[in-house]
C-alpha cells in the first residue's frame, strides 16, 4: 500500500495542482494507493501518527509526501522513528529536502523511480530538544539568529504569494533577508560540540545542517553531507551588516566559506546556550529559545525516488 499525504496549500496551491496531474500518471494508477489531504497546520503530523492505528506497518510500502519542507517536517515527526520508507514530491516554496536528496523535479520521472526500483537510500535526520523539553526531529537544518528572523519575515511576507506564483520561491528569502538585515542584533552564544566548547560574542548566525541547502536553494553549508556520524555546523560571527549582504550573494554558489567571519565544525551532539531567548528556525518553522540540544538520529529513514538512488541501482545492475 502506498500512502500519499498532500498539503493543498503548499506553494500557494501548487501541491493540489501536482496531485491532480499525479492521478493521471500511469505509474500512480498501477499502485494500490490511499490518499490524505491536510486541512490545517499540524494535520500532516496527526495523519502520520494515526497510520499505525489504521494499518500494520508491514502493509505500508511507502509514504509519499506532496508539499513543502514544512509538510515533510510534520510527517517525520508524526512517524517518530518508525522504519517506513518515504518519498517527497516537492511543491512548496523552499523544497530544500528535494535538493538535499537530488529528488527529480519531473513528476513522471519521480513516479517511474518509485515504481520501477526496489532500492532506497538512507537519510539521517536530526533530533532536537529545546527548553520546553519536547524532543522532535528535523529534516534539513536548525538555525539560530539571523536565518530564523529571515524565515519568520519570509513566512509573514505578503509578497511570498507573488514569488510562489512565478515559481521563484527562493527570492522570498532574499527579499526577507534585505528587510531584516538592518534591524537584527547579534547575540552571545555558547556551543558545546561533543567534548569541545566554543563561545561566540557577536554571533550573527549559527546553523546545523543535514545537507548543504536552506532558504530555498541557498548553499549555506556546502561541505555538509548527510551521514549517520555527525552534523555540519556553520557559524557567522563578528561581521558587519554591509559585509553580510555581500556574503549572502555568494551563498548560492557556496563561496562564502572564504570570509574570515565564517567558521565550520562537525559534531554528533551539539548543545547551545544563550543568555536570553533568541530566535530559531527548524525546517522553515520559527520559534525562540535560550537552550537547545541536537543529536544525530542513530537509525536512518529510507528515501525512495531520488536520483542518487537510481544511479546507485544502475551501478549495481551493471
Amino acid at each position: 500500500m502506498y500512502i500519499f499525504i498532500m498539503n493543498p496549500i503548499a506553494g500557494k496551491g501548487r501541491a493540489k495542482t501536482i496531485y491532480a496531474k499525479l492521478q493521471k500518471n500511469e505509474y500512480f494508477q498501477k499502485l494500490n494507493t490511499v490518499s490524505f489531504c491536510t486541512k490545517y497546520k499540524g494535520h500532516a503530523e496527526e495523519i502520520a501518527k494515526s497510520l499505525h492505528r489504521k494499518y500494520r506497518e508491514t502493509d505500508i510500502t511507502l509514504i509519499v509526501v506532496i508539499g513543502g519542507d514544512g509538510t515533510m517536517h510534520e510527517v517525520i515527526n508524526g512517524l517518530k522513528n518508525k522504519q517506513i520508507p518515504i518519498s517527497f514530491i516537492p511543491s512548496g516554496s523552499g523544497n530544500d529536502f528535494a535538493r538535499g536528496t537530488s529528488t527529480p523535479k519531473n513528476i513522471n520521472k519521480l513516479m517511474q523511480n518509485i515504481y520501477e526500483t526496489n532500492t532506497s537510500v538512507p537519510y539521517w535526520f536530526g533530533s532536537y530538544l529545546s527548553k520546553n523539553g519536547e524532543k522532535r526531529n528535523f529534516v534539513n537544518c536548525l538555525g539560530f539568529g539571523f536565518d530564523a528572523v529571515v524565515a519568520q519575515q519570509a513566512n509573514q511576507s505578503k509578497i511570498k504569494k507573488v514569488f510562489n506564483r512565478l515559481r521563484c520561491g527562493s527570492l522570498v528569502y532574499l527579499y526577507a533577508l534585505i528587510r531584516s538585515l538592518f534591524t537584527f542584533k547579534p547575540f552571545i552564544i555558547k556551543m558545546e560540540l561533543d567534548q569541545r566548547t566554543k563561545v561566540f560574542k557577536r554571533c550573527f548566525l549559527l546553523t546545523i545542517n543535514n545537507h548543504p541547502y536552506f532558504g530555498g536553494g541557498m548553499k549555506i553549508n556546502p561541505q555538509a553531507r548527510n551521514n549517520g556520524e555527525h552534523f555540519s555546523i556553520l557559524v557567522i560571527d563578528s561581521i558587519s551588516k554591509w559585509k553580510v549582504l555581500a556574503l549572502f550573494f555568494t551563498v548560492f554558489f557556496g563561496k562564502h566559506l572564504h570570509f574570515k567571519e565564517v567558521s565550520t565544525y562537525t559534531a554528533q551532539k551539539i548543545t547551545c546556550y544563550a543568555n536570553h531567548s533568541i530566535p530559531y528556525q527548524v525546517d522553515g518553522e520559527t520559534g525562540s529559545t535560550s537552550f537547545c540540544t541536537m543529536i544525530k538520529q542513530p537509525l536512518p529513514m529510507q528515501v525512495k525516488g531520488c536520483s542518487k538512488m537510481v544511479q546507485n541501482n544502475r551501478n549495481h545492475i551493471n
